[in-house]
């Protein structure tokens, strides 16, 4: 009887052996798998960092942006200079408009002009549906405050198709 325990104990205990070999293993496939997962991830990593590095400086600004950045520090941030300085800036950014539609009429065939005619002829009626908008909705609120806001939605409207028209330019230039 002594023998048949000694040997069922040899056996729970190769039993636990063999076990304990499989958990290793495991834990070892495990590991290597997860060792795999983050070298990749590493290597994602390492990949951004060489794009953010191979990234162009920041783009200067723009001079009519550093016209109105002047111009409000000149003016002392009051509300009346406010509306001033971005007034001012609306009339830079629509000239822009006008620049960069001569060097596109320069630059496309007649079709494709005509076809920038009729957007321009569009987005002027936008502009005019959203400062009338803007107006309306806006100049009844109290405050001058609301005043400045009317006047820098306005010119952020014109600055930005002035910055489509002239990325679209540069597209087809370079």
């Amino acid at each position: 009887m002594k023998k048949k325990i000694q040997i069922l104990v040899l056996i729970i205990l190769l039993l636990v052996i063999i076990l304990g070999l499989f958990v290793i293993q495991k834990q070892k496939e495990q590991l290597k798998y997860l060792e795999f997962e983050l070298s990749e991830k590493n290597r994602v990593i390492e990949n951004l960092r060489e794009e953010k590095n191979n990234l162009p400086p920041e783009a200067e600004v723009h001079p009519i942006e550093k016209a109105l950045e002047d111009c409000l520090k000149k003016e002392a941030y009051t509300t009346a200079g406010m509306s001033k300085c971005v007034d001012d800036s609306r009339n830079e950014w629509n000239k822009e408009i006008d620049k960069y539609l001569t060097l596109l009429k320069d630059a496309l065939p007649e079709d494709k002009y005509n076809l920038l005619q009729t957007s321009q002829e569009k987005w002027e009626e936008y502009k005019e549906a959203e400062w009338n908008l803007l107006e309306k909705t806006l100049q009844e609120k109290d405050g001058t405050m609301y005043v400045n806001i009317i006047s820098g939605d306005k010119a952020n409207i014109v600055e930005k198709r002035a910055k489509d028209l002239s990325e679209l330019y540069f597209e087809l230039t370079n």
